[in-house]
């Protein structure tokens, strides 16, 4: 797949933009937000997208965009689509907590061939392509082979916005969670799964596990593990990646015996 010779450039840029301005409105709390039973919307997440999508459309106009908050924009060139999510952990800054950051994917012909992500308030970078993972400039090495065994390991549970609203799924996301929490050291509920697909592929935290994940994110994490080659699983509606094939496999039984 060609990627346009600026596209990672741009995509730092467009990060860069709008997790400068989500420093300094986390620092002045100086936002507004809506909450529901599901969702938080601040109007931090759409000050972010309006300064990425800034930087992405003066660079490639004709280029497709879909932006969480605005929507699709873009021109006659569908081979290329950005994904823009402006602030993922909007939960998270509303609250206080500096675990968010801003994220780019960029499709080719529907395949994520570049990712980059921000997180703002530890002004640490993310940039991605399927041949490598750069976290602040330095090329991330493969996961260990060696344990952890899932007794000692730390484990991000993902779910997607729609699950809250489907008591179905959310009975299964709740099985998903208790199987994790049986078989691993620790679950830890993502409110900002690209700050923790960073942790993952860097070895920081040891599996995910996501049922009916938002596109958002979703996208960007898988390559970011794959480009570091940890193992992971898949199925039509859950996606699962660990350090260890050990621990993979567990992860998967557990999503068996929960949907």
């Amino acid at each position: 797949m060609t990627v346009p010779e600026n596209a990672e450039p741009v995509a730092v840029a467009a990060c860069l933009a709008g997790g400068r301005y989500l420093r300094g409105a986390f620092a002045d709390g100086d936002t507004d937000a809506e909450h529901s039973a599901v969702d938080v919307k601040s109007s931090a997440d759409v000050a972010s997208e309006r300064r990425m999508l800034t930087v992405i459309r003066e660079a490639f106009p004709e280029h497709v965009i879909d932006a969480e908050e605005s929507g699709r924009h873009g021109g006659g060139d569908e081979r290329h689509r950005w994904i823009v999510d402006p602030l993922d952990g909007t939960n998270n800054f509303e609250a206080g907590m500096a675990s968010f950051a801003t994220a780019v994917t960029l499709l080719v012909d529907g395949r994520a061939e570049l990712a980059v992500a921000h997180v703002p308030v530890t002004d640490e970078l993310y940039v991605c392509t399927r041949e490598a993972l750069r976290y602040d400039g330095d090329r991330v090495d493969g996961p260990e082979t060696s344990p952890p065994e899932p007794r000692s390991a730390t484990v991000m549970t993902v779910i997607g916005h729609d699950v809250k609203r489907d008591p179905d799924a959310t009975a299964a996301s709740r099985r998903i969670d208790r199987g994790v929490e049986e078989g691993c050291k620790r679950r830890l509920a993502s409110w900002s799964p690209t700050v923790h697909w960073g942790l993952l592929a860097r070895g920081r935290i040891d599996g995910a596990v996501c049922y009916r994940p938002d596109a958002e994110e979703q996208r960007l994490g898988e390559l970011f593990v794959e480009a570091v080659g940890v193992p992971t699983a898949s199925g039509e509606e859950w996606f699962v990646a660990a350090r260890t094939e050990t621990l993979r496999d567990h992860l998967v039984g557990v999503v068996h015996d929960a949907i």
